[in-house]
Parts: C-alpha cells; sequence; structure tokens
C-alpha cells in the first residue's frame, strides 16, 4: 500500500508544479491572443510583394475581368484589380475589379497604407513625386483610383488574417493580404483627376461626381450586393500633360461599368472635354452621366463581356441603365 506520507508528498508536488507553470494546460483566450500578437506584427520592414503568376494569376484574371479582359493588351493582373497601362499617356487604359462585402475590410488609411508606390512590372514607371505640387497647382489635380482603395482589404488568402491587426487596423498581419493594399496605390493604377471638382467630398458643397458615384457603390456593397466593375480613361488629341516632365497626360474624360447580376449600368463624364453628347459636366447630376456601353466602346475601341455568349452580353449590354439605376438606389433607402 502507498502510505499516507507519501501521498502527501505527491500532493505537495502537484500543487507546486502547478504553482510554477508546470502544467501543460493551454492558456485562456486573452493570453493566447498576447502570445500570438509578436508574430503577427512581425512585418516592420519593407513588404515584398511578388507579382501573381500560374493558378493565382488565372484566379485573379477571371474573379476581376468579367466577361473577359477587353483589349488585346498586356495586363497586369493584381490580387484585388486587373488593368492595362497606357504607356503613351503614363496612366491606366482601363481597370477591372470584383467588389464584394468582405473586401471593405481595410486597414486604415494611414502610415505605409496611404503610401502610393511605384509599379516594379512596368518600365520606366511613374513616381510617387510626378506629382509633387499638382494638388496645389490651379487645377487641384489629386493622384485618383480607378479601383479604388476601399475594396482592397478582406482575406483573399482565406487564412483568417485580414492585412491589418483588427486591434488597431494599422500594424501589418497578413503579408499577402498586405500586398492587395499596396498594389491598390501602384502608380499604374492613378491618373491625374481635379480633386474639389470631381473627386473630393466637396467641403460642405457639392461631392465632385466620381466621389458621388464611389459614395453610392460603397453603399451597395455595404448592403451585401456584390459587384463587377470597370473603369477608364479617354483621350483625344494633343491631352493637358503635368509632372516635371510634362509626359503624364489629363484624361479628357472618364468612364465607369458597374455589373450586378444580369444588368449593367454605364456612366460617363466630361472631366477636362467633352468628346461625347453622352458625357456629363462636372456640375450635372449623377443620374444624368448614365450612358450606354455601346457608346464607351465607340470612343474606346474596347469590347466589354466579349467572353460571355452573344445572348447574354447583349442582355447586360442593352439593359435600361436608368431604370437598373434607380432601383438599385430604390434598394439602399
Amino acid at each position: 500500500m502507498i502510505s499516507r506520507h507519501l501521498l502527501s508528498l505527491c500532493a505537495i508536488f502537484v500543487l507546486s508544479a502547478c504553482s510554477h507553470g508546470i502544467e501543460t494546460q493551454a492558456p485562456p483566450p486573452a493570453a493566447r491572443e498576447v502570445a500570438a500578437a509578436p508574430a503577427q506584427a512581425a512585418f516592420t520592414g519593407p513588404l515584398r510583394c511578388e507579382s501573381l503568376s500560374g493558378p493565382a494569376r488565372e484566379r485573379a484574371l477571371g474573379l476581376h475581368a468579367f466577361g473577359g479582359v477587353p483589349s488585346d493588351g498586356p495586363v497586369l493582373v493584381r490580387r484585388a484589380y486587373v488593368t492595362e497601362y497606357d504607356a503613351a499617356h503614363r496612366t491606366p487604359r482601363w481597370t477591372a475589379w470584383h467588389a464584394a462585402p468582405s473586401y471593405r475590410e481595410t486597414p486604415k488609411r494611414e502610415g505605409r497604407w496611404s503610401s502610393f508606390r511605384s509599379d516594379p512590372d512596368v518600365e520606366d514607371p511613374v513616381g510617387t513625386r510626378d506629382y509633387v505640387g499638382q494638388y496645389a497647382s490651379p487645377d487641384n489635380f489629386a493622384r485618383g483610383h480607378l479601383a479604388p482603395y476601399y475594396i482592397s482589404g478582406g482575406d483573399r488568402d482565406g487564412d483568417e488574417l485580414l492585412a491589418a491587426l483588427a486591434s488597431d487596423r494599422v500594424t501589418l498581419s497578413d503579408p499577402d493580404d498586405a500586398c492587395a493594399v499596396y498594389e491598390i496605390n501602384y502608380m499604374t493604377n492613378i491618373a491625374p483627376q481635379y480633386h474639389a471638382a470631381f473627386n473630393g467630398t466637396g467641403d460642405g458643397g457639392q461631392a465632385g461626381l466620381w466621389y458621388q458615384l464611389e459614395t453610392e457603390i460603397r453603399g451597395l456593397v455595404d448592403q451585401g450586393t456584390e459587384l463587377h466593375l470597370f473603369a477608364g480613361t479617354i483621350y483625344a488629341d494633343a491631352p493637358q500633360r503635368v509632372g516635371p516632365d510634362q509626359d503624364i497626360a489629363v484624361p479628357d474624360m472618364f468612364y465607369k461599368i458597374i455589373i450586378q447580376n444580369e444588368e449593367a449600368v454605364a456612366f460617363l463624364f466630361a472631366h477636362r472635354r467633352r468628346l461625347s453628347e453622352d458625357a456629363c459636366a462636372l456640375d450635372a447630376v449623377l443620374e444624368d452621366c448614365i450612358t450606354t456601353i455601346a457608346e464607351i466602346e465607340r470612343l474606346t475601341g474596347l469590347d466589354f463581356l466579349a467572353g460571355l455568349s452573344d445572348a447574354r452580353e447583349q442582355r447586360i449590354e442593352n439593359a435600361n441603365g436608368v431604370a437598373a439605376w434607380r432601383s438599385w438606389s430604390a434598394g439602399r433607402s
């Protein structure tokens, strides 16, 4: 038989082990979270974003370029969008992206997350300092995103982590999702836009039309709607050019196409010059900027949705844009 003295010694040992941390119980949730934080926050240096290749590239291309790419030129496939860069004008020719509610989980737009970056995949890329002085110039040009920052978030690689820690939305957590945010700020996704007159909040007055449209789209996505979008630039001969070398062209017009299910709404904005009767002036009502995909194709030479069946392409492109927009807007109210 085991003596009482031996049992007492065992009991003392167990109590001592528990009090000194020898017992291998799982720590409480709070302790586990604290222990994991340093590993997640370790990415404090420069982040290396490798270009997508192989199956990952094909998945992103299929996700973002709804109905196929609209042109035959080389495309840059990013985690959050696809674009064709127009080297002659040094701006995007067109950009395509998928917008879903989960993509709205973006880091705070500050620090590393707010920095614009030269595109490493482009020869002689536009630099971040090429726009210096443009905002304060009489034209008040901003670096305007085509694919917007607000859809660059989400857990795109499915590892249950976001680009930044949820606790502060600033500390870098997941490098792959962080690259989606970094890439949204590549200068190949940027074109000069009038700030106060087009892409700004209006500072108490009327917000710019580009800002108004982005706000409406955000509202749709925040209500659970998934969208596919195209946006792009349109030029006439001899566009205005800005930058240290006067080589960044200012778009004469911008367009945006929004696709939801089997309906599409296309918008056409006269930014610097009005090249189409369908294009609206910068002080117009947003609904008056609605045009047709056919008109945008005529102006750009692009062919949208060509990868769909002819019947489906025609059904989407021939949808009544004004009626669709009113229906979508009514669903938000």
